[in-house]
């Protein structure tokens, strides 16, 4: 790479670095904190709707056992730990904790969706905004109703509610980000450390 490619990178890379310190700052965004005794390895910023889902008051029972799992799923990506990742959508098996999905004809970048597994199954439409960097933007459930969560499940593939989970996402994104774009392309190295792709056969 020349010098001078090398130059306009990291002035990409400092922007928008300071524009999504901003919104924390500024309260459009809240950074995740890691589990108590973890280090911040890697962000998860999360939107107001997220943050509100992950923080509020909830009987004990199986919805707040439920909720705490998905905050853990999310903590351990702060907290640095191996990530299995699947590029190909349609195409993640259960070991995937993050897979890219299908792009939308009118977008111009695939969204991706992290991947909680244990039932009742959700999903957390995301965007990475830098290496390490995640913006989570939406919490829905995969396959059956989830009582502590507004959206229905997504079911199948082809479904409009898949269709606007991404939206919201692209949504979410443009509000936030309007002159910035997330990171792209199939090199793993550019979205994450500490992570290994996977080769897919099934889907879940």
């Amino acid at each position: 790479m020349s010098r001078v490619r090398c130059v306009q990178s990291f002035l990409i890379y400092m922007s928008i670095r300071v524009a999504w310190m901003r919104r924390v700052q500024d309260g459009e965004l809240f950074q995740l904190s890691p589990l108590v005794g973890d280090r911040s390895a890697r962000t998860v910023l999360l939107t107001r709707e997220l943050d509100e889902l992950l923080s509020r008051e909830m009987e004990e029972g199986e919805g707040a056992k439920r909720r705490n799992r998905l905050l853990e799923t999310l903590q351990n990506i702060v907290a640095g730990r191996h990530l299995v990742v699947c590029m190909q959508p349609f195409e993640a098996d259960r070991k995937a904790v993050i897979g890219r999905l299908a792009p939308l004809p009118e977008h111009a970048f695939p969204v991706w969706d992290i991947r909680c597994l244990v039932s009742p199954a959700l999903r957390v439409f995301c965007l990475f905004v830098e290496k390490d960097v995640l913006l989570a933007v939406t919490c829905r459930p995969r396959s059956v109703e989830v009582g502590w969560l507004r959206w229905s499940p997504l079911g199948d593939w082809n479904s409009k509610r898949w269709r606007r989970g991404i939206e919201a996402t692209h949504s979410a994104w443009t509000a936030l980000f309007p002159a910035e774009s997330p990171v792209t392309g199939d090199d793993l190295r550019a979205y994450l450390s500490n992570a290994s792709l996977q080769r897919a056969v099934g889907r879940t």
